[in-house]
């Protein structure tokens, strides 16, 4: 299974297309319709993703559901990663979700295969050596290019669009380098591994061996491990 996202969502027809759409492709949904549903599924259950509408009745009848929601779950330190869909998608709307402890946020309308891109790279980064380090560095930039854009000139919503998708390009290209790199680390270690086991069994095996020789090659290989 590709990973366990809540989707939560007030309206009923693309809350349907969507459970439907990712369903097909290999992820397990759970989808509802409002906040205290989903804070009940969020008790019981572990999510890989949070996906969230964000304008839908709140906790105190506010139309801001969706970041009641976001609070909730980085509250609670979970460790589900919450991506934020809105149908006002303005520089502040973006930037409030992000500094709250989004992801990502996503301007209605969007295509079906925007989405999955964006939860594709979400997973992608979640399955490095350190997600939290390669999830950090995304949000981390992701939110310094809002603030710079808040704080500078006034832009469309689909210049913004664009200039994050431009950067979205650029830090792709950087945790293409990075996950190379930890390919590169994780084939040294079975390596190394598979020479400190044969140390061990050339020591047992031929007793005439120097030991003092295998053992140090065996504590090298562990240190590098």
């Amino acid at each position: 299974m590709a990973g366990k996202i809540l989707l939560v969502e007030d309206d009923n027809d693309l809350r349907n297309m969507l459970d439907a759409f990712l369903g097909a492709h290999g992820y397990s949904i759970d989808a509802v319709e409002g906040v205290n549903a989903a804070l009940e599924l969020i008790e019981s259950n572990d999510y890989d993703i949070v996906l969230i509408d964000k304008n839908m009745k709140g906790f105190d009848g506010n139309r801001e559901g969706g970041l009641d929601l976001l609070r909730h779950v980085r509250s609670k330190s979970l460790p589900s990663e919450v991506i934020m869909m809105t149908g006002d998608p303005t520089v502040e709307t973006a930037i409030e979700a992000l500094r709250l402890g989004a992801f990502d946020y996503i301007p209605k309308p969007f295509s079906l295969e925007y989405l999955r891109l964006k939860i594709s790279r979400l997973f992608q980064y979640r399955s490095f050596i350190n997600p939290d380090y390669a999830i950090g560095v995304y949000r981390g930039v992701r939110g310094k290019m809002l603030g710079l854009i808040e704080s500078g000139s006034l832009m469309s919503h689909d210049e913004l669009e664009q200039a994050l998708l431009s950067l979205n390009d650029e830090i792709d290209k950087l945790f293409t380098i990075l996950k190379e790199s930890e390919r590169i680390m994780l084939s040294e270690r079975e390596s190394l591994a598979h020479i400190a086991i044969l140390a061990e069994q050339l020591k047992m095996n031929l007793p005439e061996v120097d030991s003092n020789l295998v053992e140090e090659i065996s504590r090298l290989s562990d240190k590098r491990l």
